[in-house]
């Protein structure tokens, strides 16, 4: 009877990196994104009054996280050829310029060391692979919209990269890069990311608040700031 061969010991090292308030410290890039599009008059009232009208409906059975989750009504309907043109443009015009010059110093450390670099995030993945591509990293796991006939249609495609699903994902990841996580890095802000964290050898809080704080402290993890 032949032997089976062994399973290959992973061997390659991560270096994975939350986006909102970590790499973009103080707010979220979706909410910059959002809030660029108010101004560009691309939303506007009906938007807010779409946006109560679904969470009034959803409230009674979900939390707002939850319903949040579950559609994004703001992109609703919208053509995603020139949403996804105002994307670049909202990144070149005001994200790029608050990307935290710590945790881009950061990012570039671990490519001079020969580690793959991946962002990992809950935001929208056609305004963060801008960041992706300024930030040379390999790899970028975000949440993708649903599309259909050019425009987007609110729903989530696939799983939402938050809380315990972005540890699936990311150990998904790992195993299909042979990624040992032993010897690899994870740098993130909020307590939702614990699980993320405590994947990782290296795991990294970074401007943490006092619950995250907190879970450093008990796990013995160490902190840093991005600003």
């Amino acid at each position: 009877m032949q032997a089976r061969p062994e399973a290959a010991t992973p061997t390659a090292i991560a270096a994975v990196f939350d986006v909102d308030r970590t790499l973009v410290p103080g707010t979220t890039t979706e909410r910059m994104f959002i809030r660029y599009l108010f101004r560009q008059r691309v939303l506007g009232l009906g938007t807010l009054l779409r946006t109560g009208l679904y969470l009034a409906r959803r409230l009674p059975r979900m939390s707002p996280m939850a319903a949040i989750r579950a559609r994004r009504v703001y992109l609703a309907g919208q053509p995603s050829g020139p949403i996804k043109a105002l994307a670049a443009r909202c990144y070149q015009d005001e994200i790029r310029a608050i990307v935290s010059a710590a945790g881009r110093a950061a990012v570039r450390e671990h490519q001079e060391q020969g580690h793959l670099t991946v962002l990992l995030s809950g935001s929208l993945d056609f305004l963060l692979e801008h960041l992706q591509r300024d930030l040379g990293a390999d790899h970028l796991i975000a949440t993708h919209m649903a599309e259909r006939g050019g425009r987007f249609t609110g729903r989530i495609a696939g799983p939402w990269p938050y809380g315990p699903t972005k540890a699936l994902l990311i150990h998904h990841f790992a195993q299909q890069h042979g990624v040992s996580f032993q010897a690899s890095y994870a740098y993130a802000d909020h307590h939702s990311d614990e699980q993320v964290l405590a994947l990782f050898g290296n795991p990294v809080v970074i401007n943490p608040r006092p619950k995250m704080q907190q879970i450093a402290a008990g796990r013995q993890w160490p902190t840093r700031e991005f600003r």
